[in-house]
């Protein structure tokens, strides 16, 4: 018995010793995570704590723009972001920094502060305001974001002509804000101190429209402010407003407004003009939340949250892109409807590859083989419209409309029992360890073999007598 008790208390102490050094070694894992240099840029992924957050994001004037991955050890989509950001962290030193938080971890800063639910959360900083990320997870769209979030935030555009290829680098589908005021009315002072800062002669022009006028002045503010999410041109005053109105597609029908303007613009579709007695900041903010969604939008992992979130439901065109003459001719059926189709305004606008996502698609029972076609998701409420046999555009919105084609409820799929475990028992640490472990040693003291000596068992009476017989 006593050798059995020795083999228990050396394999328990051995466990609860191993316990004592990992919970130290997670409790103290913020703590060891030296604080970035401040005052160099950043060519590499910052790791960052509780104690280290605000005084290396917020106060460096080194590295004003930052792009913050909040994440969890065990989730696959962080571990394969990790290399991306490694490489876009040392491509735009000098004009994006990038950190990482490790939410099992500081939780103060993910739960806390943010509000994080899901991994990976990416969230960019700059101008003391905390956003989330609008683009793609691969190198090419973090690169572009930090290239254009270090530029400034208006065009200058001088030849109408080349307004949509300046702004939107001639991508079809792409929304653009435009100001034009030909009033002039900067102060000599103002432009004094323009010309004595240190911006390129191409930036010190732009600052001086910009400074023109009250409008330009509102433009330029809300740019700023917004322009992770769309592309800003001012208009030279030097353009005549024929020329304005013969590219931005304007005429009887929709005019140009006396004096100056702010206006959405989209190719081939109808430019919409901010109106209204008074042009603030408010109003213009407030404006490209409504407008800043292309008529029809290429749908992806990067935008799918916010297109399905704008209080309308989504029209989705589902294609295969490899099927290039039919795509080409479903997508211009699609655009046209979504212009100026009967209810154009009831939906939000958008196209999937097919093929690229092949399983999500799955879930409202489309196939590969019936592509083209348009479903229709409610993504708050679960709820989709979907009948392969309507082809046409129309047909399959009045069908939904009349009722013909009736609303199904979307299932939700299955769940990995292995990852939910995993985030379940990171986010009780310790406590979820310590049960472990204690479970393990239990299980373990069981399992050990007796080491008591065997004692010889007292013959029965009937064996006894038996030996007398004999």
């Amino acid at each position: 018995q006593r050798s059995k008790n020795l083999v228990t208390m050396t394999a328990f102490s051995t466990l609860l010793l191993s316990t004592a050094l990992l919970l130290g070694t997670l409790s103290t894992s913020s703590l060891l995570t030296t604080a970035a240099p401040i005052g160099t840029p950043h060519s590499t992924v910052i790791p960052l704590t509780t104690k280290t957050f605000d005084s290396t994001v917020t106060t460096d004037s080194a590295n004003t723009l930052w792009l913050l991955k909040f994440y969890a050890p065990w989730c696959g989509h962080c571990v394969a972001l990790s290399p991306i950001l490694d490489q876009a962290a040392s491509h735009l030193a000098g004009k994006l920094s990038i950190g990482k938080i490790d939410c099992t971890i500081e939780k103060k800063i993910c739960k806390g502060k943010f509000d994080v639910r899901g991994y990976p959360t990416l969230k960019y900083y700059r101008d003391g305001e905390f956003s989330d990320y609008p683009l793609g997870r691969d190198l090419d769209s973090i690169v572009s974001f930090g290239e254009k979030m270090s530029q400034s935030a208006v065009k200058v555009v001088k030849d109408v002509g080349r307004v949509y290829e300046i702004l939107v680098g001639g991508k079809n589908g792409a929304v653009a804000y435009v100001v034009y005021d030909p009033k002039e009315e900067t102060q000599d002072e103002e432009e004094s101190g323009i010309d004595k800062s240190g911006a390129t002669e191409e930036e010190k022009e732009a600052t001086k429209l910009l400074q023109s006028t009250e409008r330009t002045r509102v433009f330029g503010q809300v740019a700023r402010k917004y322009q992770a999410q769309g592309s800003f041109g001012l208009l030279s005053p030097s353009i005549d407003k024929a020329s304005i109105a013969k590219v931005l597609g304007v005429g009887e029908t929709n005019k140009i407004p006396d004096g100056g303007f702010i206006a959405r613009i989209e190719e081939d579709v109808p430019t919409k003009f901010l109106t209204g007695d008074v042009i603030n900041t408010e109003a213009f903010a407030e404006f490209i939340k409504e407008t800043n969604i292309a008529v029809m939008t290429e749908l992806g992992g990067h935008n799918f949250r916010f297109a399905s979130r704008r209080g309308k439901p989504l029209a989705i065109g589902v294609y295969n892109p490899n099927e290039e003459i039919k795509t080409s001719k479903f997508r211009k059926e699609m655009k046209q409807y979504a212009v100026s189709g009967q209810y154009k305004e009831d939906y939000v606008w958008g196209t999937m590859d097919g093929i690229k996502w092949e399983k999500f698609v799955s879930q409202f029972g489309i196939t590969k083989a019936g592509l083209p076609e348009v479903v229709i998701l409610d993504a708050p409420e679960r709820t989709y419209w979907q009948d392969s046999s309507v082809l046409s555009v129309a047909e399959f919105i009045n069908a939904v409309k009349d009722g013909e084609i009736e609303s199904r409820l979307q299932e939700k799929g299955p769940k990995n029992p292995l990852e939910e475990f995993s985030q379940l028992f990171i986010t009780y640490m310790p406590w979820s360890l310590f049960a472990l472990l204690t479970l393990f040693v239990v299980v373990f003291w069981l399992a050990l073999p007796s080491t008591d000596p065997i004692r010889p068992v007292a013959p029965s009476r009937e064996e006894e007598e038996s030996k007398k017989d004999k």
